[in-house]
């Protein structure tokens, strides 16, 4: 966790110094700060412990945060990471949270690193809704460990791609695209779903007693695998979030809540839409 507590107030790891006694924000007990150059400044439960706050949180994943926080921070907007959001007995923890944005709404920035269920990220967008809190969903990606090539002008393309199924609610929820971020780079990635086609190889063959038998020689959807097309790339400063309103659907088993959603667009595009401008 980035976040703990240091006589009742929130403070982050790395601007904390070793020998004081900091508290685990959900359990309340003792945890250790993790400082060093090779690893991102954290804090560690003491084992052993039961406390599932912040469990199986990666390296990538605290660093992600800590980006988009620095880059709001940088804005001059007021940014909070894994803050916790309640009202009238909901509840939330925002990875990233800024309180005010420019149409007044605040808003929060999921950065999604593990799988999570469709059951669940429902449920997270809908409590946000309640809340009065714009969300928006950005997976992380690693391109090393996918074969990707490049092809002009489509973009940069990974030809068989296994989206988890929240990556799928994700596209669907932002009108078909996931914006994806690299944190090696540092970098977004406006990413595409389109079909992925199996081809399924022509065969033929005579079976005892002469009768002869044909299959094949067709291409089918696969169930799968997507082609993954992506755009960009992107640093923080080359893109604008602003909010939008979400309108409820559904789409097959994936149902989208009503809500106010936050939007990424590129600012060359928003440029180009301003020049067109009557």
């Amino acid at each position: 966790m980035l976040m703990a507590l240091l006589d009742e107030v929130r403070v982050l790891a790395r601007d904390s110094d070793k020998g004081s006694t900091y508290l685990c924000p959900e359990c309340r007990r003792e945890v250790t700060l993790k400082k060093g150059r090779k690893v991102i400044h954290h804090f560690a439960h003491k084992p052993p412990t039961s406390c599932t706050y912040a469990t199986g949180e990666t390296a990538a994943h605290m660093k992600s945060k800590l980006d988009f926080h620095d880059h709001f921070i940088s804005l001059g907007l007021p940014s909070r990471v894994e803050a916790p959001v309640s009202f009238n007995g909901i509840r939330s923890r925002a990875d990233v949270y800024v309180a005010t944005t420019k149409k007044g709404i605040p808003a929060a920035l999921e950065i999604q690193h593990t799988n999570i269920s469709l059951d669940e990220i429902e449920r997270r967008t809908q409590n946000y809704n309640k809340l009065g809190v714009a969300v928006g969903w950005i997976p992380l990606l690693d391109l090393d460990k996918h074969d990707v090539i490049y092809d002009s002008p489509k973009g940069w393309i990974i030809k068989q791609y296994a989206p988890k199924p929240f990556e799928i609610w994700i596209h669907g929820f932002n009108y078909g695209r996931v914006w994806y971020y690299e944190h090696k780079e540092n970098t977004l990635w406006e990413g595409v779903f389109s079909p992925y086609m199996i081809e399924v190889p022509h065969s033929e063959w005579y079976e005892t007693g002469g009768n002869h038998v044909s299959v094949g020689g067709y291409s089918r959807y696969s169930k799968r695998w997507r082609t993954l097309t992506l755009s960009g790339m992107y640093d923080l400063n080359g893109v604008e979030f602003s909010i939008a309103k979400r309108e409820a659907k559904t789409l097959g088993i994936y149902n989208f809540p009503e809500c106010q959603m936050v939007k990424i667009t590129p600012k060359w595009l928003l440029e180009k839409r301003r020049h067109k401008s009557p």
